[in-house]
């Protein structure tokens, strides 16, 4: 009789803890238990609990390989791919991006990876091989948080016009118009700077990869040495550049300079590692976010919207999600520049902004993200 009831308890219990799982497809997902042979193999640097790369793949029985001029790690078995790299807190897991609690590291002479890892190791192996069909997680594909940059700040301040106006000033105020009317619908917003501030480029996506955010968007204003340049121009992050573009990303990236001996370049190239391995994802979705921001601007008649194109700024290439940086106008024309320095112009092109972005996600949610 004791038998026949832990086995309708059993029955009873499989269907939640395969809704507790998750699918393969749901990013977010509950952890799963790591397997017995990590049991007790954990140890902490610092905060974290680290595993040893070799009991973590007897564990999962893996295969691993180690790429010693691009320092990155794969580990593969039947159905699972994992992509690592030395000193980057992201991993692709069957090219679903995973943010660590912390990086890959060398301890003891020998690769460890974070303990969290295991539990999404876990619950995909678990969904590789489900007992029965589980639709998608309610809400799983949602954009609740997003990381507003404005541009410069501090003892940066970015282009100035001939009559004085300061690119960071209006950038800044900008970007508070675009956060208030987000939260009037309900997003999470965060400004990687609150005041006239200087913050580096690494920090900026920094706060938006220790966040968690679901999107990035770095706001500017435009300058040119012909004064009749004018226009609204959304980039996304590409290494394919025109002159003019060359142009603006030497001096949007011409911050480095001032950041000195702090800015942490090795730490922004072992980032970038994966970046060939998840830029076509967030790239698109990058892209479609621009392109709703776009249509949105067109309508203030005034503003020429000079399109969307991809450049190669460094404060968009540490961002572990879409990313785009936006040019409002051309601080450099006279005509612009005086209407960036009046409140309701502004108030206006960040509604218009924050509509774009609103757009852009009741689009997303709806499809369950673009690229399922």
């Amino acid at each position: 009789m004791k038998r026949k009831n832990l086995l309708l308890v059993a029955c009873c219990l499989l269907p939640v803890a395969c809704f507790l799982a998750g699918c393969a497809t749901a990013p977010r997902r509950r952890e799963v238990k790591p397997p017995a042979l990590l049991e007790g193999k954990s140890f902490r640097i610092g905060k974290t609990s680290y595993v040893y790369l070799r009991d973590f793949c007897r564990a999962y029985d893996l295969v691993w390989d180690w790429d010693t001029l691009g320092k990155r790690i794969t580990l593969y078995r039947e159905g699972m791919r994992i992509n690592l790299a030395f000193g980057s807190n992201v991993a692709l897991v069957n090219d679903k991006r995973i943010d660590l609690a912390d990086t890959v590291k060398i301890a003891n002479n020998e690769l460890v990876l974070p303990f969290g890892l295991s539990g999404e190791v876990s619950s995909l192996l678990f969904a590789a091989f489900p007992r029965r069909e589980i639709p998608p997680s309610v809400g799983a594909y949602k954009i609740k948080r997003i990381v507003i940059d404005p541009g410069h700040g501090g003892r940066d301040p970015g282009a100035v016009s001939p009559e004085g106006l300061r690119e960071k000033d209006v950038v800044f105020n900008i970007a508070r118009d675009v956060k208030k009317y987000l939260e009037r619908y309900g997003v999470d917003v965060i400004l990687t700077r609150e005041d006239d501030r200087f913050v580096s480029l690494w920090r900026r996506t920094h706060i938006a990869n220790v966040r968690k955010a679901d999107l990035f968007i770095s706001i500017h204003a435009n300058s040119s040495r012909w004064r009749e340049a004018r226009g609204f121009e959304v980039y996304y992050l590409s290494d394919k550049m025109d002159d003019s573009t060359r142009a603006l990303v030497q001096a949007e990236n011409a911050v480095l300079e001032l950041e000195g001996g702090g800015f942490p370049s090795n730490n922004i190239a072992l980032a970038a590692t994966l970046w060939d391995l998840i830029h076509t994802e967030n790239r698109a979705e990058a892209i479609r976010l621009a392109e709703h921001i776009g249509s949105s601007v067109e309508r203030i008649g005034w503003l020429k919207n000079r399109g969307i194109k991809g450049a190669l700024f460094y404060v968009l290439k540490g961002a572990n999600m879409p990313a785009i940086l936006i040019e409002t106008g051309f601080i450099s024309n006279r005509s612009e520049s005086k209407k960036l320095e009046q409140e309701s112009y502004r108030r206006e092109l960040a509604e218009a902004i924050g509509r774009g972005i609103i757009s852009h996600r009741n689009e997303y949610e709806r499809s369950e993200s673009f690229h399922r």
